[in-house]
């Protein structure tokens, strides 16, 4: 599973030369308002119902599961729809710039999406990583390639919304054939009342999961939207290819430590307690230094880096990259860390967290509109501000390892 992520990502990282020559920023930044969007509606999609699918008591109860999270896509995904044409027609955060047909496209993607993950998990359930693998490879190839002939051929803007939507809806069939037939009997069978005892029984991942995760989406995905909207499409189109460029390299790093961080801190917790100190302190030195050097890079070679790389036109994006670079290195190192709140139960941290980050993003634009602010001072006042946040998250991560050591160290005592 991790070496097909590994390999639909470096598709996606050999495009982006390709793209950002046939693609301009504005069509980019418009790419960008469409994903962000995206991103905070596929959280909803199902209700973080799909997650449940693989702790399910039974093949029985896993199988409903499945079936409530696809029939949750429908209404989601017209809901999705909705949401886009009301934000296109009311000229809201940018999203006016976007052709009118974005609205049925982004029906497509949620939908796409919705089943894409609620199979993922049933196919994790099952043990099939390959399928896996094998449909993370095709949906990143197809999206970079409908991407580069749709903007070949001349459909600019309608191309990337197009390759983005329809790369999406590929690599499904191989989970579907493996999955369908032991679905099938379970569908052969179906009963509301059973569909319902089971969305009752794992109620707390829409309760609980499901708003932290949506709080989450949005801090990521609205400084985008909120840059448009006070900038222009084309200044998000920069932004927006900054962290295409330096985040999908990063995360065959990063999601590769965070498993093997979650795995080692979850077994040393049951079998040798004392180890959970200096798992956690050297999993953040190691992080550290890793991302230390691409975000040294940035600072001192971004604009002639990326100009080289992507087009003179793209100058601005690496002075972006620059400035962001900070911010890029407190987040490489605290998300993989962050495996801290599920191992040791902290979930009440990361909600705080998400709450301080959406008053805090809210309050930088706020800031930036009344002092009126150039954009590289507001990206710079965005960047300062992230940095320090994810310096607080690392802080309350320690703070919960630290807990647990002196939790540790009190029961040996008592005993």
């Amino acid at each position: 599973m991790s070496s097909g992520s590994a390999v639909g990502h470096l598709f996606t990282l050999a495009a982006g030369p390709v793209l950002t020559r046939i693609y301009g920023p504005a069509e980019f930044g418009m790419l960008g308002l469409f994903t962000s969007l995206l991103s905070i509606l596929v959280v909803a999609v199902t209700l973080q119902y799909e997650i449940s699918i693989v702790i399910g008591k039974d093949e029985h109860e896993a199988a409903y599961l499945t079936f409530a999270s696809l029939l949750l896509t429908v209404p989601v995904s017209l809901l999705s729809g909705a949401i886009l044409w009301f934000l296109i027609h009311e000229s809201m955060l940018g999203y006016g710039t976007l052709p009118w047909f974005a609205p049925l496209l982004i029906v497509l993607s949620v939908a796409f999406i919705g089943c894409f993950t609620t199979l993922r998990y049933w196919a994790l359930r099952e043990g099939q990583f390959t399928w896996i693998g094998q449909a993370s490879i095709v949906q990143s190839a197809a999206r970079a390639t409908l991407q580069t002939v749709f903007g070949a051929v001349g459909l600019k803007v309608s191309g990337l919304l197009m390759g983005e939507t329809l790369g999406r809806g590929m690599g499904m069939s191989r989970i579907l054939r493996g999955s369908w037939p032991v679905l099938k009997c379970h569908a052969r069978e179906f009963r509301w009342r059973e569909l319902a005892d089971a969305m009752r029984r794992h109620r707390k991942f829409p309760l609980y999961s499901f708003p932290s995760s949506l709080l989450d989406a949005i801090c990521l995905a609205l400084p985008l939207p909120l840059l448009v909207q006070m900038y222009g499409v084309s200044l998000g189109g920069q932004y927006s290819l900054v962290w295409k460029a330096i985040t999908v390299p990063s995360v065959l790093i990063s999601v590769s430590i965070a498993d093997t961080f979650h795995s080692t801190l979850a077994n040393s917790i049951r079998e040798s307690p004392e180890r959970v100190m200096k798992i956690y302190r050297m999993t953040s030195l190691g992080l550290f230094f890793t991302g230390l050097a691409p975000a040294v890079v940035l600072i001192v070679w971004g604009p002639s880096l990326f100009g080289w790389v992507f087009g003179a036109r793209w100058a601005l994006a690496g002075s972006i990259a620059a400035i962001i670079a900070p911010w890029y290195l407190a987040q490489f190192v605290a998300s993989p860390l962050s495996r801290v709140v599920v191992v040791l139960s902290g979930q009440e941290v990361k909600l705080l967290w998400d709450v301080l980050c959406l008053i805090s993003l809210l309050s930088v634009f706020f800031a930036a509109r009344s002092m009126s602010l150039v954009p590289l001072q507001t990206i710079s006042a965005l960047s300062a501000v992230y940095t320090l946040l994810y310096v607080a998250y690392y802080l309350m991560l320690s703070h919960i390892v630290a807990r647990f050591e002196k939790s540790r160290v009190a029961s040996i005592q008592a005993s």
